[in-house]
């Protein structure tokens, strides 16, 4: 995305508030109307009122200033109501869309980045673009109508100093030009900097652990200190490009107000000009040259708006899970690999030209080393990746062309890996569905978490991803969670990695019991469970080695065992 597709977009943003932008306008048309009497009323005031000695007059003038002060701070409240109105439906949206993008990308995103660095891009971008609808933005566009009427004013006072003002324009947008383009170089270093600011935090407290048990909290320390030392000083530098900016904008100020007060002694001495003629003068010279800084510093908005919003619209673009395919009747049936392949990286194939059935209502475990492609089978079969080639039928459907949300509707998992939010037992079991009392309970029984119950409530608060439970409950909630949403299709990943054997004995216990009639896939490294299967697929740098019941393969338990080590 260039600049200009970018500042499109900013335009799209604001296009949905035409109503009230158009009101905001109205609001400022009128005030800089009001506004441009203002130099005029003080010149009668100076030259009539204390000069002409007509006090009456000078009453009424100041009382109408004092109206038209009254009356501009009552548009200035009805415009900045609006304008707020737009900033905050604008950040709420921007919000929304990203949090929603969030959640529906595909998980290979998450496996290349961290939430502290996600979280700090989107916040840093939405902030960025939602100035847009600041007060300084709306600024420009009353300093651009008040530029228009103050050139208006000086033409009405003396055209011949209205041309000094006029040949001082384009001598200030050259220097405000160059801080602009100054600003916009040290705000993309700087948004550089934060990027690879947030990339370390988020890396380093996910290494928490590890800092602690190796004690290498000095080295960290000193990566802190670099990265901040560097966005400081840009920061710094950034502040002090600024400052230089008020300064030299200051000072040319100050010099073209000082040759107007000498051009305009001149006039007033020689009785071309009236004193409040000159003080009116320099006040609509204020508003010409007032409003180029503040129109050209829109570079300096831009500068930060620009690179937000471009990097926001390219996490935009980032593919979706496709949540579109044809609505189905989906029933239990048959499960069948067909030449499936799949590889993380190109030519890195993690399956090859997999065939496998799993008919509907079996019980199938599925062994073999680590790396031999039994992750990325429950990857595939839960549709968090699509297979590189082949197919995946349910029944005679390929998975991959049905509704998403229907299909995973079809498939609870039971992971080691299970993640509980930080809410109560019995939302993380339910997870916003209705679920009867009784059912909860019965499920609490059956997955062995029945005796923590009575301990401390289904009520009990887990804390963040499960830290007040151990393992084996974390893992008996995620059975609990299963059986309560009582899906056709349930796929163990090491379910029983965690628990206590009596509790391993129960879990296998359901396989012919509350399990009976769906299809269950197993991932183990543990022996005891293959004798209650219908079939166990052996898994060898991922193809299937070897395939048959437990009967079958019971004289290759030998090199079986070397699998499930």
């Amino acid at each position: 995305m260039d600049n200009k597709e970018a500042v499109k977009r900013l335009l799209l943003l604001l296009s949905n508030y035409k109503k009230a932008i158009t009101m905001i306008v109205g609001c400022l048309i009128v005030s800089t109307g009001l506004n441009l009497c203002v130099p005029l009323i003080s010149r009668w005031i100076m030259d009539y009122g204390f000069i002409g000695g007509n006090k009456k007059l000078l009453i009424e003038l100041v009382l109408v200033s004092m109206v038209i002060y009254m009356i501009n701070s009552l548009i200035d409240m009805i415009k900045e109501k609006k304008r707020v109105d737009i900033s905050a439906k604008i950040r709420y949206f921007l919000s929304e869309q990203s949090f929603s993008h969030l959640m529906k990308l595909q998980v290979n995103y998450f496996n290349n980045t961290n939430y502290a660095e996600t979280l700090n891009h989107i916040n840093m971008d939405i902030n960025q673009m939602t100035s847009i609808a600041d007060s300084s933005v709306f600024f420009v566009i009353t300093q651009a109508f008040s530029m228009t009427g103050g050139i208006i004013g000086l033409c009405i006072i003396d055209f011949r100093m209205t041309i000094l003002v006029l040949l001082f324009i384009p001598v200030k947008c050259l220097v405000m030009k160059y801080f602009a383009k100054k600003q916009k170089e040290m705000m993309d270093e700087f948004i550089k900097s934060n990027q690879t600011y947030a990339k370390w935090f988020g890396d380093t407290v996910g290494g928490v652990r590890e800092i602690k048990l190796f004690h290498i909290f000095d080295k960290k320390h000193e990566e802190f200190v670099r990265n901040q030392n560097g966005m400081i000083e840009k920061q710094k530098q950034m502040n002090m490009l600024g400052q230089w900016n008020i300064i030299v904008d200051s000072i040319m100020v100050q010099f073209l107000s000082t040759l107007l007060y000498i051009l305009g002694a001149n006039l007033v001495f020689d009785r071309k000009l009236s004193v409040g003629s000159v003080f009116a003068f320099i006040t609509y010279s204020a508003y010409v040259t007032g409003p180029i800084s503040a129109i050209l510093n829109i570079g300096y908005l831009l500068s930060g708006i620009i690179p937000s919003t471009k990097r926001y619209y390219a996490f935009l673009g980032l593919e979706e899970e496709p949540d579109h395919g044809k609505k189905s009747d989906l029933c239990l049936n048959d499960l069948r690999l067909e030449q499936v392949s799949f590889a993380y990286e190109k030519e890195k194939y993690i399956l090859r030209n997999m065939d496998l059935s799993i008919p509907k209502g079996s019980k199938t475990a599925i062994i073999g080393r680590n790396g031999s492609g039994k992750t990325t089978i429950i990857h595939l079969l839960t549709r968090m990746y699509e297979p590189t080639g082949g197919k995946i039928l349910l029944g005679s459907e390929n998975i991959s062309d049905l509704l998403l949300s229907e299909y995973r509707n079809m498939v609870s998992v039971v992971s080691q890996q299970i993640y509980l939010f930080n809410d109560t037992i019995r939302n993380n079991i339910c997870l916003y569905k209705q679920v009867d009392h009784t059912v909860i309970e019965a499920a609490c029984k059956d997955s062995g978490l029945e005796d923590f119950i009575k301990e401390v409530s289904l009520d009990h608060v887990v804390g963040q991803n499960g830290a007040m439970l151990s393992g084996g409950q974390k893992q008996k909630i995620a059975l609990a969670r299963a059986l309560v949403h009582d899906k056709p299709i349930i796929i163990f990943d090491e379910a029983t990695s965690n628990t206590d054997a009596y509790s391993e004995q129960q879990i296998n216990g359901l396989l012919h019991t509350k399990l009976k009639e769906k299809t269950v896939i197993v991932i183990t490294h543990k022996k005891e469970i293959l004798s209650k299967v219908d079939q166990i697929v052996v898994l060898k740098e991922g193809e299937v080695a070897d395939l048959g019941s437990y009967e079958d393969l019971i004289g290759k338990w030998n090199e079986l065992d070397m699998m499930l080590e």
